[in-house]
């Protein structure tokens, strides 16, 4: 369980005891560490915009559990922010969060492994900081499942500067991403494959004065290629969601 409230637009998070396993933080080491403790609460102040800029609704806020050297320790990550808090990898914190990807602790940490134990929403305004908590979650059931699928720590991410035709990627992610891309071809086709099938294409009759949209789900460790069938192919964009 966790305890959430909000008091002169700062968020403070607290928990009782929590006894939970971590992941080794060598990222070769398959050590799991039981850690028992209570940690001291967590504020995210007012400035702790984690990037935003604006009000723009509910921000959904994860709250994780850090293992510092055997301590338990609290933070605070904003999914908007692209972060992936799936579990297998390790953190840095920093103790101002003003970006994006920055990840909330009272301390700063680096390399530490962690746990996400729940999350509270909450709008944001510039200037003013965090409002009224109309969600408060802990971990139960299958509240969190979704931070592992499509969309939850990815962000879109223009890559047409290093992508080129009739060449194979690979979804080396460990999770499934989407990819979107606008493409023409003089009096022909153009075809999106994904693991060696043709799954979206268009075809450009009289040449190619506008590009056309493809899109596709690749999944993790699939093979992605766009290959043109006609003459003098161009790009408008391509934007992968990983």
């Amino acid at each position: 369980p966790i305890t959430a409230s909000n008091a002169a637009n700062a968020i403070t998070i607290s928990t009782p005891a929590l006894s939970l396993d971590f992941r080794n933080p060598t990222l070769t080491n398959g050590a799991v560490t039981r850690v028992n403790g209570t940690p001291a609460n967590l504020t995210i102040a007012g400035t702790d915009s984690f990037g935003l800029v604006t009000a723009a609704g509910n921000q959904r806020i994860a709250i994780l559990a850090l293992n510092n050297a055997g301590t338990i320790e609290l933070a605070a990550s904003d999914l908007a922010g692209g972060v992936s808090l799936d579990e297998t990898g390790v953190i840095s914190t920093v103790t101002a969060a003003t970006a994006g990807t920055h990840i909330k602790s009272a301390a700063a940490r680096t390399n530490v492994a962690y746990r996400v134990i729940g999350f509270v929403d909450a709008t944001f305004t510039t200037g003013t900081g965090w409002g009224s908590l109309t969600v408060v979650q802990g971990q139960g059931g299958q509240a969190l499942t979704a931070m592992a699928t499509i969309g939850y720590g990815q962000t879109w991410q223009n890559v047409v500067g290093s992508r080129a035709f009739n060449t194979n990627y690979y979804n080396t992610t460990g999770r499934p991403i989407q990819v979107n891309v606008s493409a023409g071809v003089a009096n022909g086709g153009v075809t999106l494959v994904i693991n060696g099938i043709t799954v979206a294409s268009i075809t450009t009759v009289t040449g190619y004065s506008n590009t056309e949209l493809m899109s596709g789900i690749v999944p993790p460790g699939g093979s992605y290629s766009v290959v043109p069938s006609g003459s003098s192919p161009i790009f408008g964009a391509w934007a992968e969601l990983r």
